[in-house]
């Protein structure tokens, strides 16, 4: 029963809730489009190059400055061993020309070069210390080296140019040893400074590739992102806008239609107070085992009343889209009961076809596009001789339901026909031309199409199609 100032709700069970969630989450996963989708990707891989770019390029810079640092090092090491093999002639030198000569001079060149010679030594050894196979090369060469210093000492001693040849053969011998130990030096560092220079050009090389890259592709990929993104947040806005016109399309129609719903509601209410004065005549009788019959019939014209309230508060009231399986002729009842009464003069006349599957749409913007071609088409016969309206829903391949709606008003002009369904476009005077707009929109939002033809018995015929359950599933 309904109580004056009071509304009811229709109970839902947990499973209806969750299949009612699950519908809307997936819907909510339709609207994220492809737009939305490569947007943000487009922005993720601009910073995701660049952040790598810049990782790549300190790992890059670190590596430069390192294989910087050892070609230096590789570069001291020769200047170093060729220091070291110019002291060693410059000691021979000095040891032959004292010999020789009895400068003392030369003994003290000899002596700086056997200082330089050690000081080099030392150099090296430093040089070479994560170098194994240099350092034990340069053990090796530093015992030959010693020897041969050690055996140019007793030319300091000599007085004859007899006494300077006495074991020069020998001396000559570690000479040509020691010069080819140091070349080996020389030769490694030379290769390893090749090798530190080279690699420190492949990391320019990468560094200015990958700046050149990131210079280029971050700034497009960030703009298309953008830029997509932007579209996106139109397009979401443009929808938004979408279903306020459609909300307040449904809300005119109801203003027009108010006096025919409250004709249609009163239909039971009169009902049920006619009842509840036999009630009261039955009760005041005593006759009361034939009350409960009559009392039964009052509730059945409140539930009739309720029920079309129920149903013009669903179509009113502003919502997001959400789409269920519906049932065809479920639709057109609804439709019917929102237009309220027809007028006595139009002939109505409905033909659904049987066993049409379900489909999947949003009722209420389906209702919406029902109501308002009905509307029209009643409009459209006001002042014509003959008022018949056909409502017509039957299977079209198998894949889409087809709905027809057919007048016998005066037709369209064809200058009309072609801008039917442009915004702002209309038939009536005074007509702001939206609701037709607003109905294409609606049916294309639902994968079908809607189009308008001449009516062979005179008229207009309007049809829209709609995708079958299973089509949409599939998809």
């Amino acid at each position: 029963m309904l109580k004056e100032g009071s509304s009811t709700v229709e109970p839902q069970d947990a499973w209806e809730q969750a299949r009612t969630r699950m519908r809307h989450l997936e819907f909510s996963t339709e609207r994220m489009s492809s737009r939305w989708f490569f947007g943000n990707a487009g922005v993720i891989a601009a910073s995701a190059l660049f952040l790598l770019t810049a990782i790549v390029m300190g790992y890059s810079a670190e590596h430069m400055l390192d294989n910087t640092t050892k070609s230096e090092r590789a570069q001291t090491i020769q200047h170093h061993a060729s220091d070291l093999q110019d002291a060693l002639v410059e000691s021979s030198a000095a040891a032959r020309a004292y010999a020789l000569g009895h400068d003392a001079n030369m003994l003290r060149d000899r002596a700086q070069a056997v200082k330089a010679i050690g000081e080099h030594l030392s150099a090296l050894n430093t040089l070479l210390a994560n170098d194994p196979a240099g350092r034990a090369l340069l053990a090796q060469a530093r015992i030959d080296i010693e020897r041969r210093i050690v055996l140019y000492d007793p030319l300091i001693g000599a007085n004859s140019a007899a006494s300077v040849a006495t074991g020069e053969a020998e001396r000559l011998k570690l000479a040509r040893h020691n010069n080819a130990q140091i070349a080996q030096l020389r030769a490694r560092a030379s290769d390893s400074f090749a090798r530190y220079q080279h690699n420190t050009t492949d990391d320019m090389r990468l560094s200015m590739v990958l700046a050149l890259i990131t210079g280029i592709a971050s700034p497009l990929f960030a703009l298309v992102g953008i830029r997509l993104l932007r579209r996106e947040r139109e397009s979401q806005r443009s929808r938004e806008l979408q279903l306020e016109l459609i909300h307040v399309q449904r809300l005119a129609i109801m203003g027009e239609t108010a006096a025919m719903l409250a004709h249609e509601i009163n239909q039971p209410l009169t009902a049920a107070s006619n009842y509840l004065g036999v009630v009261r005549r039955l009760l005041e009788s005593e006759a009361t085992d034939k009350a409960k019959p009559v009392l039964d019939r009052v509730e059945q014209q409140i539930q009739r009343a309720a029920a079309i309230v129920r149903k013009l508060r669903r179509f009113i009231e502003k919502r997001e889209a959400e789409r269920s399986l519906e049932s065809p002729d479920t639709l057109v009842e609804d439709a019917i009961t929102l237009l309220g009464t027809i007028d006595g003069s139009v002939e109505l006349e409905t033909e659904i076809a049987p066993n049409l599957p379900l489909i999947l749409v949003d009722r209420v913007q389906v209702q919406q596009v029902l109501v308002n071609l009905m509307r029209n088409a009643i409009e459209a016969m006001q002042g014509c001789t003959r008022h018949r309206l056909m409502l017509s829903m039957s299977s079209s391949g198998g894949k889409m339901v087809e709905v027809a709606l057919a007048d016998t008003g005066p037709g369209l002009a064809q200058e009309v026909a072609a801008r039917l369904f442009q915004p702002f476009v209309s038939t009536k005077s005074g007509g702001m031309g939206v609701g037709l707009s607003i109905c294409q929109s609606i049916v294309s939002q639902h994968g079908g199409r809607i189009w308008a033809e001449t009516n062979p018995e005179g008229g207009t015929i309007f049809r829209f199609t709609l995708p079958v359950a299973e089509e949409r599933a599939a998809a």
